[in-house]
């Protein structure tokens, strides 16, 4: 792989997705090859057809392979939240006198710590601030004059099973060195701006059939849960309710919108089995806006859940293909969570869609383990 090239791997919720992509010279993404897919999934922690995991994954290397000439020999590969736990850990060294904090300093004190859980892979772990003798929060401390030096810290952790699990997944279709990162993390860094990260901030992750939620403050999450319930339980509900196919139900769905008041005389229009069905909107938003409500009263239950304060200023950052192209739906999420909602995704034009924040936010995050 030629230098600054990255090749990731991300599980979506229905999806696995690899791609091999640079950054060019104003800073935007260059994807080189792509491949990807369809797999069952995973729920509640585990993958739902493990056994089939292999052949998926080999079928998406092949495809980006194919496309890109080459070999992929070495993959950074997004951890789901589903399958990660949070801590955070105050570390304290003393310095003895004051001295000016090099990078040096920073290593010695998170080595100083020595931190590992049992039964557990620690797979990120960043600063979330640091402070000097003065007591004052400071997220870089390089150059600064201290003779003590602390941080709060968070750690990311996968169990040892699933990360022997994975291993002995990817040596199977012949990648042989993996780098596993947390896909809260980089989607959290990449997605929200450094200086709307400073108070904190929440992320929401809605896929089809699972969602994330994190807080985030300066450059670490202090909290993250997820639940298995995703935009895909809303396609599901059309189609059992309505006795219509998955694609119409999907098709049904983007056509949706919750921020009008349906008369008895306003229909959605859509191909069911080859010819033109019409359903009442009200009918249609009900069934909808039912299932929304479970998955925003499951969101607001992870934020009471977090053990860190999360306080009602802390605006929600919502991305994935789940709820973002559903029109309408911030002012009901608003309603419901009673914080103030932001639809978030890539922010490069070409790549400006909710449903590839989680792939774009690996690779930048790869580039940048890849330039330290």
């Amino acid at each position: 792989m030629a230098k600054n090239e990255v090749a990731i791997l991300d599980f979506g919720s229905s999806k696995i997705t690899i791609l091999v992509g640079a950054k060019t010279v104003n800073n935007n993404f260059k994807i080189i090859a792509h491949g990807s897919c369809e797999y069952a999934g995973f729920m509640n922690g585990e993958f739902i057809e493990p056994e089939n995991l292999s052949s998926a994954i080999s079928y998406a290397k092949n495809q980006a392979e194919n496309v890109y000439g080459k070999k992929i020999k070495r993959l950074y590969v997004g951890v789901p939240t589903e399958f990660c736990c949070n801590t955070l850990e105050r570390i304290s060294l003393n310095l003895d006198k004051r001295v000016r904090i090099k990078q040096k300093n920073i290593d010695k004190l998170f080595d100083s710590a020595n931190i590992s859980y049992d039964n557990f892979e620690i797979i990120n772990k960043t600063p979330i601030y640091y402070l000097l003798d003065d007591n004052n929060r400071i997220l870089n401390p390089i150059g600064c004059l201290t003779s003590s030096l602390s941080v709060l810290a968070s750690y990311i952790s996968v169990t040892h099973d699933f990360y022997k699990f994975l291993d002995s997944i990817f040596c199977e279709v012949g990648v042989y060195t993996i780098e596993l990162i947390s896909s809260a993390l980089a989607e959290s860094l990449y997605l929200i701006e450094p200086e709307l990260r400073q108070n904190g901030a929440l992320l929401v992750d809605c896929g089809f059939i699972t969602t994330s939620v994190n807080a985030v403050m300066f450059e670490g999450i202090t909290d993250l849960k997820s639940f298995s319930l995703g935009g895909g339980y809303i396609t599901s509900d059309l189609m059992e309710v309505l006795k219509i196919p998955f694609e119409s139900a999907e098709q049904l769905k983007r056509k949706l919108i919750l921020s009008v008041s349906p008369t008895a005389d306003d229909y959605y229009e859509v191909l069911v089995n080859n010819q033109i069905e019409r359903f009442p909107v009200k009918i249609v938003n009900e069934i909808c806006l039912a299932r929304i409500d479970m998955i925003a009263e499951s969101i607001n239950k992870c934020l009471d859940y977090f053990k860190n304060k999360v306080s009602f200023d802390m605006q929600v950052y919502i991305t994935g293909g789940g709820l973002n192209f559903i029109k309408g739906v911030v002012p009901h999420l608003e309603s419901v969570l009673n914080r103030k909602v932001v639809l978030i995704a890539p922010s490069p034009l070409q790549f400006n869609k909710p449903d590839l924040s989680s792939s774009l936010s690996l690779i930048d995050a790869a580039l940048n383990i890849e330039q330290k």
